[in-house]
C-alpha cells in the first residue's frame, strides 16, 4: 500500500527492535497513553501469534518511520486502530495521516470493514485535527482516561462507518482499486462474448464428465 509520503508494508524480522523502542518512548505514549515496555520478543511474539497486527510505515526512500495497528472490534466486521510515527521530526508533516488513510483503505475496501474506531488522548493533536479536517467523526469523550505526566486527559472515540469512508475517499479524490476499473470490465466482457459463443449443453457437459 503505497501513498505519497508513506508506504505500508508487512513486519520483518529487522524491524522488531524499532517496535519495541518506539511502544516503550513517546511515540507509544501519544499513541496509546501509556509506554508499554515489552521486549522485543514479547513484540515478536505478539505479532507472530496474531494477538497484534502491525504493518510498518516507511518512507519513499523506504527509511522505517512509524506502524499502524489494528485490532478486532465489536464484531467480525469491526476493527480498533492505531498509529505511531517513530521518528518525532515527522509528527506534524502528515505521514502519520496518510498512514492511517492507507491502513482505512485495507480495512474497509479490501477486507470489507463496516466501522473503524480510535481511541487518542486529548494530549495529542493530530488525531484532534483529523476530526477537524472531516477525516473521522467524533463520537463520543471520555473523561479522565487517560493519565499523563501526572494528570488526567479525556479521551476521544474517533469513527468512521462504511459509507462514511467512501465519501472521504470521493471528497479527498483518493485512488481505491488495486485493478484498474478497464481490466475489470474487460475480464467480464470476455467471459460474457464467450459464453455467448459456446453451446447450450456446455455445462451439461462439465457435470457428465
Amino acid at each position: 500500500m503505497k501513498g505519497e509520503l508513506v508506504t505500508l508494508r508487512r513486519v520483518t524480522e529487522d524491524d522488531y527492535d524499532a517496535l519495541t523502542s518506539w511502544a516503550s518512548g513517546r511515540p507509544g505514549l501519544y499513541g496509546s497513553g501509556a509506554a508499554a515496555f515489552p521486549s522485543r520478543e514479547q513484540m515478536r511474539g505478539s505479532i507472530e501469534s496474531g494477538a497484534a497486527r502491525y504493518l510498518i510505515a516507511v518512507d519513499p526512500e523506504g527509511r522505517r518511520i512509524g506502524a499502524v495497528t489494528w485490532d478486532p472490534g465489536a464484531h467480525a466486521l469491526s476493527f480498533r486502530i492505531g498509529v505511531m510515527i517513530g521518528d518525532e521530526d515527522l509528527w506534524t508533516e502528515g505521514h502519520g495521516a496518510e498512514a492511517v488513510l492507507l491502513l482505512l483503505n485495507l480495512l474497509f475496501h479490501t477486507m470489507g470493514a463496516h466501522r473503524v474506531e480510535m481511541l487518542a488522548g486529548l494530549y495529542n493533536r493530530q488525531p484532534v485535527r483529523m476530526v477537524t479536517q472531516g477525516y473521522m467523526v467524533l463520537e463520543g469523550i471520555l473523561r479522565d482516561y487517560f493519565f499523563v505526566d501526572g494528570e488526567y486527559f479525556d479521551a476521544v472515540i474517533l469513527s468512521l462507518l462504511r459509507p462514511d469512508y467512501y465519501r472521504l475517499v470521493e471528497d479527498l479524490e483518493i485512488p481505491q482499486d488495486a485493478i484498474p476499473a478497464d481490466q475489470k470490465r474487460e475480464a467480464r466482457e470476455t467471459l460474457r462474448k464467450h459464453l455467448a459463443d459456446i453451446s447450450a449443453d456446455h455445462f451439461v457437459r462439465i457435470m457428465e464428465r
